[in-house]
């Protein structure tokens, strides 16, 4: 389970990059289940510039990526 996180307005796509590094390692990709994060204590928004009044998306869903260890 991993999410992908927003840095100076840029999306880090961990899911993406999870799944390729497992790949080259010999794992086969299932299925990535994207959902929202169930309970979350952290703000939806928040402002990285402090910059008032100028907010972005904070890491709202989390992605399940399956893999199987190939043969």
């Amino acid at each position: 389970m991993v999410g992908n996180r927003r840095v100076k307005g840029i999306e880090i796509p961990n899911d993406e990059i999870t799944r390729e590094f497992f790949e080259r390692e010999g794992f086969e990709h299932i299925k990535t289940i994207i959902r929202e994060i169930p309970n979350k204590r952290m703000p939806k928004r928040n402002s990285p510039s402090n910059i008032a009044g100028v907010t972005d998306t904070t890491m709202n869903h989390e992605y399940i990526v399956i893999l199987r260890k190939g043969k």
